[in-house]
């Protein structure tokens, strides 16, 4: 039995009601991912200073430690990262930093209808004037498939830098899968459902 073109497409505008609700959602929870990277990290050095402070009496030994600024660094850099997602400032900041990276390669072969450049699609403002609810909800999906990208790069990156005792090669692996997926859907493919 065939679904009536009708109710098919009035199925994909729902879904396309819903993910444009989780994506509003998902900026909040990036943001509030990384604020707990960033805490993390800080509450870490913390700890590991006063343990070091404890272990040597002396003040320039505390001082001299090498992972200390990384720590420092990145701790903060995630908390400084989150608010600007969650003000939208790092969102645009992202937007034309990463918008020049050659991406987006499964776009060159999902052929959309009409005479449309499959780089234009991008745009929020493009997806909100298709008229064809399907190419939207393509779009939503490709855009989930960079958004965890974007996520798997920022924890495996965190790990990499932060974690005393991981299995590097497992995280190494992550980070090439979070590239790889984020040059095929595109870094920046989720960052204006942000906005």
């Amino acid at each position: 039995m065939l679904i009536p073109f009708e109710l098919l497409e009035e199925s994909f505008i729902n879904i396309n009601i819903v993910l444009e609700l989780l994506f509003r959602y998902l900026k909040y929870i990036l943001g509030g991912i990384l604020i707990i990277i960033g805490l993390l990290t800080l509450l870490s050095l913390r700890g590991k200073y006063f343990l070091e402070r404890l272990r040597y009496k002396k003040e320039e030994d505390v001082h001299n430690n090498p992972l200390t600024v990384p720590r420092l660094i990145i701790g903060t850099f995630y908390i400084i990262c989150a608010t600007g997602i969650i003000f939208d400032w790092f969102t645009y900041f992202l937007i034309i930093v990463l918008d020049p990276l050659p991406d987006r390669f499964l776009f060159i072969y999902i052929p959309f209808t009409g005479i449309r450049d499959p780089f234009g699609i991008n745009s929020i403002y493009d997806i909100q004037l298709t008229p064809i609810a399907f190419e939207k909800t393509l779009y939503y999906a490709i855009a989930i498939g960079s958004f965890i990208a974007l996520l798997d790069i920022i924890i495996s990156v965190w790990q990499i830098a932060v974690r005393d005792h991981i299995n590097e090669k497992k995280t190494v692996i992550a980070l090439i899968g979070g590239l790889t997926i984020g040059m095929m859907t595109g870094f920046t493919t989720c960052l204006p459902l942000f906005l």
